[in-house]
């Protein structure tokens, strides 16, 4: 992995960039919403005679869109140019770099030597050495450029090569690296292929594939190949089903015939970015790729839409939203509309653009607490998955879910061959491994070790793993909110809840049942909350008139799917309801609204029947009604559900973040705070006890010590207790930290102000505030770029393979370019 060093702007402090930033935002934005505003008006006065222009070109359309959009005023246009230039473009731009990589015909085929011996593989089986072809621009600054490491993760599989008869479709995946101050960096790459027309390159392979034939023929190969499976290097401290074997041909597919086949060769397109908007990334690349004109037809270059993303672009300002336009589906068509969001600092989560649902869509939500459970203890977790894409949402989307928790340990997502040796280092760590790649080195030892497997949803544990508290709960709570915005995923997988327990038995079961009180008892003990509750979750109807759900011949259970932020103990309401309700009627003889009280709510925690066509005959017509709607969700376009997935990803983290609110809601208490000066305590504090441990424990139900002991250790609880006692000295401190101290503050303004321990499970409440400034900054755009527009005089017609650009338009800003 490459490391990027720190450019002498950045030896300014935070404070002063931060404050730089907020101005030039401040005045960019009125100048960019008063200019829009202008021409929003020029533009409505004459539409009429833009509509009536028929037949005209896409580029043409773009160019009126440019020229409608930008300022009139040349003194206007200065002064954004000048802002821009007063804009630190470190934390402004959206992306650093756009680089190709793929394979220099100059130096033609160079074995990987960081993949290992493959020579027992056919030639189309081993990986080769890829190159950085072009970069744009040449480097900047902040963050120079590393030829080995960026193409490294680019092609994290090195070079390889393909036939018709192989799967060439291309494939997106992010990376991401560490900088030596412990800032992420982001990369997205595209992987295709093109065919190969050099005949140099082509004779090379079956040259290549000759030889190896031969060594197969005369049983060299055989011999080297049983060697590798009974010798091979596996590690006893992997797990059994995780081994190496001899990559040995299965099919035709491994063998290239140069007079029958077409050859084909991995290149990459990829984008360095400091911030990680992954779906924008996704969409420029993808549809770049797409807009590559292969024949002469309408369309910009592909320089202008680089130039655009590089230099037109800009990131959001913390609690501000930007338009921005990015490359159509394909050449002829207009430019795609993205609003970019970023959340406010102290007040909201931190940005997360990878989507949680697919998480749980892999694994599952018991895995996926399991997981959280690992990294919350630092044991060394190792993902695996067939998709490199898979590997990077799990690990940036387990480690979001830590808030305010910063994982501070090795996280390498993706780890390429060139660094397995990393999964030698006994130290905590979170790393991704290829499926098809032969990890030959130890790594650790196997009781501590937290092995996913994302392809298969199967988790192996470290040995003697404490319970999460309040885990089945905890569970209850998120499922409800998956199907509440109908997440497809293995329910299988899922525990079968009852009064919010799980059903399996178990500890966990027991240890809920011991500190949680059921839905009655809720009810007498809060009549107020559990109508409320009762409310929001379901919809009662009475065919024979209103009254109370114990007053009621039969229950209707509607699940209500209005709103994220009030999704309380659902099955524990869904089985009141049907005790009072259902058995009721059932005993008057009127029978449950599917024949069973306990067929209805069994096979899902929220109340969704799982075969519809076998009671659709005895719902009523409400329910009825409410399946139909449900049957005809409408399909969402790719930046529907984008958007979707940013309001799916806050409802979730809110749950989290209200989990560790209420686990050290009394944390600061049991914080000794240093009696020397700033100084001293920082060249002592390894050696000096800032929070009284034992204390704390003492104060917890006991069946939570046991997890709660072993994170209190976590360099992760020492980092947030190190942050609050910075915070005496700090004018600002940490924003994370302020948010979960915000947190806690409003928890204790509910319960009071001397709340020590919670020993009941409470669901999270606050997630409906961050949601609205998240729709707000959807509907009130504060800055729009202007779309892309031609930057060369001459293009070329078309290309056969996707080009090198040119490096006199890309290789530095211009002073002409436009925001609106």
């Amino acid at each position: 992995m490459y490391n990027l060093e720190q450019s002498s702007n950045e030896q300014k402090t935070d404070k002063q960039i931060m404050t730089a930033r907020e101005n030039v935002a401040s005045r960019l934005s009125k100048l960019m919403l008063s200019n829009s505003n202008s021409n929003s008006n020029s533009n409505s006065n004459g539409s009429s005679n833009s509509n009536s222009i028929n037949g005209s070109s896409a580029a043409t359309t773009a160019a009126t869109m440019s020229m409608v959009q930008s300022p009139t005023s040349p003194g206007e246009q200065s002064e954004l140019n000048q802002l821009k230039r007063d804009a630190d473009p470190q934390f402004s731009r959206f992306a650093d770099y756009f680089v190709i990589c793929g394979l220099d015909l100059d130096t033609g085929l160079e074995p990987d030597r960081f993949a290992g011996d493959n020579l027992h593989c056919s030639p189309l089986d081993r990986a080769y050495k890829s190159k950085p072809l072009a970069h744009y621009p040449e480097n900047v600054p902040w963050n120079p450029f590393d030829a080995h490491g960026i193409c490294m993760l680019s092609l994290p599989q090195g070079l390889r090569f393909r036939t018709q008869k192989h799967n060439i479709e291309p494939k997106f995946h992010s990376f991401a690296t560490t900088r030596e101050d412990g800032k992420r960096c982001y990369g997205f790459s595209l992987v295709f292929y093109e065919e190969i027309r050099n005949r140099n390159i082509c004779g090379a392979i079956h040259t290549l594939q000759s030889m190896f034939i031969t060594e197969l023929s005369n049983g060299q190969q055989t011999h080297s190949l049983s060697r590798i499976k009974q010798d091979g290097p596996v590690s006893r401290s992997l797990p059994r089903h995780f081994k190496v074997a001899g990559q040995a041909p299965q099919s035709a597919q491994s063998y290239y015939d140069i007079s029958k086949d077409k050859l084909y060769v991995a290149k990459s397109i990829s984008l360095i970015c400091q911030a990680p908007y992954a779906f924008a990334a996704e969409l420029f690349l993808k549809n770049l790729y797409r807009c590559l004109p292969r024949q002469p037809g309408a369309g910009i270059s592909l320089e202008s839409y680089v130039y655009n993303i590089l230099y037109e672009v800009m990131l959001p300002q913390p609690g501000k939203s930007i338009r921005i336009y990015l490359p159509p589906t394909e050449p002829h068509l207009p430019a795609i509309a993205l609003i970019l969001q970023r959340p406010a600092l102290a007040t909201e989560l931190p940005l997360l653009d990878f989507p949680l649902r697919l998480l749980f869509s892999y694994l599952g939500v018991e895995c996926v607490i399991q997981l959280l459970t690992c990294v919350l203890l630092e044991s060394q977790v190792l993902l695996r998955s067939t998709d490199y894409q898979r590997l990077m949402i799990v690990g940036e989307s387990i480690t979001s879910l830590l808030f305010p928790f910063i994982w501070p340990h090795v996280y390498a997502p993706i780890l390429p061959a060139a660094l397995h040796h990393f999964l030698d280092a006994p130290v905590p760590f979170v790393m991704g491994l290829h499926a098809g790649c032969e990890a030959a080195h130890k790594i650790g030892s196997e009781a501590a070790l937290c092995f996913v497997d994302i392809d298969k949803k199967h988790i192996q544990l470290p040995e003697e793993l404490p319970v999460f508290p309040h885990k089945m709960d905890f569970m209850a709570e998120i499922i409800s909110v998956l199907d509440k915005f109908e997440i497809e995923r293995d329910r299988a997988q899922e525990p079968s809840l009852k009064n919010g327990y799980s059903m399996r038995g178990g500890a966990d079961a027991m240890i809920s049942s011991c500190t949680l009180p059921n839905g009655v008892q809720a009810a007498r003990r809060s009549k107020e909350r559990f109508q409320q509750l009762q409310e929001t979750v379901y919809t009662l109807s009475n065919s024979g008139g209103g009254g109370s759900p114990s007053q009621m011949p039969g229950v209707d259970y509607q699940p209500l799917v209005a709103h994220p932020s009030k999704i309380d103990h659902v099955p524990r309401i869904a089985d009141f309801l049907r005790r009072k309700g259902g058995m009721r009627a059932a005993q008057a003889g009127g029978g449950s609204p599917v024949g069973s009280p306990t067929l209805s709510l069994s096979s899902s925690p929220v109340g969704i029947y799982q075969d519809v066509d076998a009671v659709d005959s005895t719902l009523p017509p409400s329910r009825m009604g409410s399946l139909s709607r449900r049957a005809e969700k409408p399909i969402l376009s790719a930046v529907e559900q984008y958007y979707q997935d940013l309001r799916i990803n806050n409802s979730l983290r809110e749950i989290f973040l209200n989990r560790f609110v209420h686990m050290f809601h009394a944390y600061e208490y049991f914080v000794i705070y240093p009696n020397q000066a700033k100084d001293e305590w920082l060249s002592n504090r390894e050696t000096l006890q800032n929070f009284d441990k034992s204390s704390f424990l003492s104060d917890q139900p006991e069946h939570h010590r046991a997890f709660l002991s072993r994170f209190l250790e976590s360099q992760m609880f020492a980092t947030l207790i190190d942050n609050k006692i910075l915070a005496m000295w700090e004018p600002q401190p940490d924003e994370q930290l302020q948010l979960f101290d915000q947190r806690i503050k409003l928890l204790r303004r509910r319960h009071g102000e001397n709340m020590i321990c919670a020993t009941s499970y409470e669901p999270c409440v606050l997630s409906q505030d961050s949601q609205q400034c998240f729709e707000k900054r959807l509907n009130c755009i504060d800055i729009e770029v202007t779309p892309p527009s031609e930057i060369l005089s001459n293009r070329a017609a078309y290309f056969r393979s996707f080009p090198l650009l040119e490096k006199g338009v890309l290789n530095q800003e211009c002073a002409s370019s436009n925001y609106n």
